[in-house]
């Protein structure tokens, strides 16, 4: 997958609660699973932070910040 460049918004509990993708904007009914990755840094990889999210328009989206670069991507698209 292209890794695609999106804008997230966060909740009180620091969870995604909408994001915009290629002109769209989601909002995330509920997160469904949280993980972390530590890159290998002697390869110049960064900490990630992943987020499997299910949307108000039913599909699920894997969305990663990375947080050497304070950026967000969509990592995975599953309709």
């Amino acid at each position: 997958m292209n890794n695609s460049s999106i804008q997230v918004t966060l909740n009180s509990k620091n969870m995604p609660a909408t994001f915009k993708w290629l002109g769209t904007t989601y909002r995330v009914k509920e997160v469904q699973e949280c993980w972390r990755l530590m890159g290998a840094w002697w390869d110049g990889e960064d900490e990630k932070t992943y987020f499997r999210v299910q949307t108000d328009k039913d599909g699920i989206y894997e969305l990663c910040f990375d947080h050497n670069r304070s950026t967000w991507t969509m990592a995975v698209v599953q309709d």
